[in-house]
């Protein structure tokens, strides 16, 4: 067995739990179980790559496990009420997963503590007019950094969370986004050396060949992210359709450029 950010390895990862006597449970039924008891929380943060997510949710479901997805309805990468991302989240509703609103808590310049539960529950209905689909109870934070002290193992009124101390400090917490602090997680499920987990994954880590190297992988996600959008403007813009070689070729020619006025540090004379 390869540790590794494949799928592959995250099934073989699952299949470590349920060799291991653990019970995959869902963020509400955690009061249902014991200390003693071994289980494990499965939560998939969306940042990118939402088409990806059903990838995972056909080896969860193979499996017999149910996870907890969380979409931004926010998302600079993504839209989440584009074709494949709407598909994406009904597809994972179908296979018995459990979805959530990803909150932003960045999105807002200067917004203040005591307007998150406020933004929270209007995400949750924009969530609900995009996608068809009632949000569950329990909300991610996207980007806490900023209000790290007021939601790490706190209690917030009106709104349930994944940082609560119930899913935080009083069990084992395990992430993806900056690689594994005690070794691979299925090398933790084997150890038995702690009986619960809340095991977060990001699903644009995982793609279904790994290069071996993060910095690798995202290069080619961006690539990819990259043809898709020259190709959906072949597709659908007049111009760009008929002047397409030279569009891709103009492509190639920038690709080491750097181009500042894009990024809104070039003023115009004429503004």
């Amino acid at each position: 067995m390869t540790c590794d950010f494949s799928l592959k390895h995250y099934k073989e990862i699952l299949q470590s739990g349920l060799d291991h006597g653990y019970q995959f449970i869902g963020f509400e039924e955690l009061a249902n179980y014991s200390k003693d008891q071994k289980i494990c929380i499965v939560r998939h943060d969306v940042d990118y790559m939402p088409e990806w997510s059903p990838r995972f949710g056909e080896i969860e479901k193979d499996l017999g496990i149910r996870a907890t997805y969380f979409f931004q309805v926010c998302a600079k990468p993504y839209n989440l009420r584009e074709t494949k991302n709407y598909q994406s989240v009904h597809e994972l509703i179908k296979m018995g997963h459990t979805i959530g609103l990803h909150f932003d808590l960045t999105w807002k310049e200067g917004m203040e503590w005591k307007e998150i539960v406020l933004y929270c529950k209007r995400d949750k209905s924009v969530f609900k007019a995009i996608t068809d689909l009632e949000p569950c109870n329990i909300i991610s934070f996207h980007n806490p950094h900023r209000f790290v002290d007021l939601i790490l193992n706190q209690e917030i009124k009106n709104l349930r969370h994944t940082y609560e101390k119930a899913f935080f400090a009083s069990i084992k917490y395990i992430s993806d986004s900056q690689g594994w602090h005690e070794g691979c997680m299925c090398q933790l499920f084997a150890s038995n050396k702690y009986n619960q987990f809340q095991f977060l994954t990001h699903p644009y880590i995982w793609p279904k060949i790994t290069s071996g190297d993060f910095i690798g992988d995202m290069a080619r996600m961006i690539k990819f992210r990259t043809d898709e959008l020259t190709q959906y403007l072949v597709d659908f813009h007049p111009v760009c359709k008929k002047y397409e070689s030279r569009l891709r070729k103009e492509l190639q020619k920038i690709q080491c450029q750097d181009v500042p006025q894009w990024r809104g540090t070039i003023t115009s004379s004429n503004s």
